[in-house]
């Protein structure tokens, strides 16, 4: 069955769906947390790895200087408690001469931990973000990711919210592991010194625990962190669903931001209110399944933390009424006995962060995968996919095209042409194929079968119905992609004259927010102004002139002709356009069948423009 035939390209369509959830299910290396480590580790193969490695290295020596006084600190409580016991007057002034100079090193050491722990963040925040923002900002992935499945909406709270939980928390889980590692082997040898050994006597049977408080307190602390693992399990899920939900609120807060004029022109305000209110109920939902894991864990977590200060204090206290132990040696043991447990409790201690890590690490890791996938051309070779490919040829040409739109209807079927060097085409067709035509070459649609090759000599140069316009200098938007300094000052003047807007010429260097300030009509003609500037040898049009009176656009279009002899221009158009500057015209009738798009197919709506 051929393509143009509908009910052929809804096979083809199926056996793409099929191949893209084979894809997708390929196994990735290593669970979430491994894959996001070596994500992170990435970082030593740049530039900044001297720095990181500095701020490291800074992390871990201020970690261990802060362990050594800890260690110190419990010395002392033995010492303090034993002249309290002995009320000496003389040792209490000592004691207290050396309980100042250990805070004070403790204040040094933790206000440069933080210093340098902050640095580190700030570092690994900057490689995650260029790593995920760059790939996914080029090449038009930023578009094309609307038409995969998978979870990997909402792109920019995965790159900026979760990305800054992911790189801020790693580093406090590294000083904090660190911490309680070095915790647990100094304490250890404290505590099995300290609390000597216990004799066990049930009838005929006798058994000697050496340093029996060690054994005490890796009892407790298994028993309180498999406790904390099983109530704290669902934790992890739920966290996830909130911050899906909260990704979803303010998408619709953003959307209802960007379309505010169109929104305040239907007045839509009521229902675009209920839709707010639908995605704050989610919200609320993950909210209260959130709550009511963070309440199990607390209510397990309060008891066994005030269980840990009394606990040692309760079994030691017979020793010291029966002169076995004395009270600075008690106070040391029950100081020790909590350091050794904080340690060994520091898995059970991290799990409401732990949980909420790995979810964000998943949503960054999602976006990562979409758009790796992306760049490795894994969806390129797909059954019912059109391709988009360099022919090492000098012309555009269309290959059995065929192309569909999201709620399945044929918009362009069997399309077969070929546009040389230099040609000026004219396509006309119907608005929704003429937009789907005019991406599709762009390479931001997918949805079709086929291929269009490329022109393998330059790289083609699109004007939509405006051109892309934000906060910076005008000769910047002019210029893009390329700097301003590349074009002489006078060739960027030159051609804001040439496309009536010589009263924006001083204006060149003002920063300001241009979609805002200038007209449909303006903006139209800074498009032309970019084309007699820039001087591609391929330029594609869609809506280009829509904005312009007939006058302004036959004096552009004879302008870009008389300027660009060279150039190839393609027009594709769904209303008369001068048709006179065109050598050839391309009439693509309207194809009305429509077939069923598998579900997930279809690209999330997103109302953008070309």
């Amino acid at each position: 069955m051929h393509i143009d035939h509908p009910a052929g390209l809804k096979d083809r369509l199926a056996s793409h769906a099929e191949a893209r959830a084979r894809t997708l299910a390929r196994p990735r290396p290593g669970p979430d947390a491994i894959r996001m480590l070596r994500l992170l580790g990435r970082v030593f193969a740049t530039r900044a790895r001297w720095r990181v490695a500095a701020l490291l290295a800074a992390v871990i020596a201020t970690t261990v200087a802060q362990v050594l006084l800890i260690l110190r600190l419990n010395a002392w409580n033995a010492d303090f408690f034993d002249i309290v016991e002995r009320k000496s007057m003389s040792g209490l002034t000592t004691q207290a001469a050396i309980f100042a100079a250990i805070v004070f090193g403790l204040m040094v050491v933790q206000a440069a931990g933080i210093h340098f722990r902050r640095g580190l963040q700030i570092e690994l925040r900057l490689h995650l973000t260029r790593t995920v923002r760059d790939a996914w900002m080029a090449d038009g992935r930023h578009y094309r990711l609307r038409a995969l499945p998978g979870e990997h909406d909402n792109e920019d709270g995965r790159i900026a919210e979760d990305g800054r939980i992911v790189c801020e928390m790693v580093v406090d889980f590294l000083a904090s592991l660190l911490y309680a590692i070095l915790q647990l082997i100094l304490f250890v040898g404290v505590l099995w010194l300290t609390s000597g050994p216990l004799t066990l006597t049930l009838g005929p049977i006798s058994i000697t625990l050496p340093g029996h408080m060690v054994w005490v307190a890796l009892l407790y602390a298994t028993a309180g962190a498999t406790l904390t693992t099983k109530v704290g399990y669902p934790l992890v899920r739920a966290t996830d669903r909130r911050q899906q939900a909260e990704a979803g609120h303010r998408a619709r807060l953003l959307h209802a931001l960007a379309n505010s004029p169109t929104i305040a022109l239907t007045g839509a305000e009521a229902a675009e209110r209920a839709r707010m209110e639908a995605a704050f109920a989610v919200v609320r939902t993950a909210w209260a399944e959130q709550t009511a894991s963070f309440r199990k864990l607390v209510f397990l977590s309060s008891g066994y933390t005030q269980l840990t200060v009394v606990l040692p204090l309760l079994l030691l206290a017979p020793r010291h009424f029966a002169g076995d132990m004395t009270l600075g040696t008690m106070m040391q043991v029950a100081l020790a006995f909590g350091q050794v447990t904080a340690a060994l409790s520091w898995i059970s201690d991290n799990y409401p962060a732990i949980a909420e890590w790995e979810a964000s690490a998943e949503r960054v890791l999602r976006l990562h995968d979409a758009v790796s996938d992306l760049i490795d051309g894994q969806y390129d070779d797909e059954p019912g996919r059109l391709r988009r490919v360099p022919e090492n040829g000098p012309g555009l040409a269309f290959r059995d095209l065929s192309l569909v739109s999201p709620a399945g209807e044929v918009l362009v079927a069997h399309l077969d042409a070929e546009i040389r060097p230099g040609e000026r085409v004219l396509v006309e067709t119907t608005p929704q194929a003429a937009t789907a035509l005019f991406r599709a070459i762009a390479g931001l649609s997918p949805w079709g079968a086929g291929r269009i090759e490329l022109p393998d000599d330059a790289q083609p140069f699109f004007m939509s119905d405006r051109p892309y316009l934000t906060e910076a200098p005008l000769a910047e938007l002019l210029a893009a992609p390329r700097e301003v300094a590349s074009f002489p000052p006078g060739d960027v003047a030159q051609a804001m004259v040439d496309a009536g807007l010589a009263h924006l010429v001083p204006r060149l260097g003002t920063v300001a927010a241009w979609d805002e300030e200038l007209g449909v009509e303006d903006q139209q003609r800074l498009g032309f102004a970019r084309a007699l500037l820039h001087r591609p040898r391929w330029l594609l049009m869609h809506e280009a002139t829509s904005g312009l009176d007939a006058e302004s656009e036959e004096r552009l279009m004879g302008l870009l002709v008389t300027r660009l002899p060279e150039t190839a221009i393609v027009t594709i158009a769904h209303r008369p356009v001068a048709g006179h500057r065109f050598h050839r015209r391309i009439a693509l009738t309207e194809q009305p069948s429509r077939i069923a798009v598998p579900p997930g197919d279809a690209p999330r709506p997103d109302g953008v423009g070309a």
